[in-house]
């Protein structure tokens, strides 16, 4: 029986192999820049990284996004951390606090009441894969061995956004400030 890898290589090697059309995604990414970026092996972890279940330990993500002052491009920033609490009871092989930021642009023919949630899912999508890569690259020859994070979905994330801040905003109203017109 072939093996996974011999069955794909002869697949991608092959001489008829059929090549698609490339579609262009509405969301174009311009720029990433990684603003914070900590990895350090945890030698209280009873497994390597490459055997590590990710279930029951303490990892996360936070996404913040909004728009260029000129409107003109959107960020997203994404941190992912996976940390030892003394309380823990599955030690990842490595602490983890990183955090990067991409910029995206939303193509104009693309409807302007989807720009946010495509900018915010598929952006935080993009920016999490230059994020899982880093944290690759640099444990690639860690004390620990190669870590490669858990692949997550960001589907509907911009849907819990918008029901936090509704709840959050419900819960704490802005106060108006009345404001005395003076004549002249």
């Amino acid at each position: 029986m072939k093996s996974l890898r011999t069955t794909i290589l002869s697949i991608c090697t092959g001489r008829t192999l059929k090549m698609e059309m490339l579609t262009a995604s509405p969301l174009t990414f311009l720029h990433l820049e990684f603003l914070r970026v900590h990895v350090q092996a945890d030698f209280k972890a009873t497994v390597k990284a490459n055997d590590f279940d990710f279930q029951g330990a303490y990892v996360g993500f936070s996404i913040k996004h909004g728009r260029s002052e000129d409107e003109s491009s959107w960020f997203v920033g994404l941190g992912f951390r996976a940390s030892n609490p003394e309380s823990a009871t599955v030690i990842c092989p490595y602490t983890i606090d990183i955090f990067a930021i991409g910029t995206f642009e939303v193509a104009q023919n693309y409807p302007l009441e989807k720009h946010e949630k495509l900018v915010y899912e598929n952006g935080a999508a993009l920016v999490y894969g230059c994020i899982r890569d880093m944290v690759a690259t640099i444990t690639a020859r860690g004390a620990q061995g190669l870590m490669m994070l858990p692949t997550p979905t960001f589907m509907n994330q911009f849907d819990r956004y918008l029901e936090e801040k509704k709840s959050t905003t419900s819960k704490n109203p802005k106060k108006v400030k009345k404001v005395r017109s003076v004549k002249s």
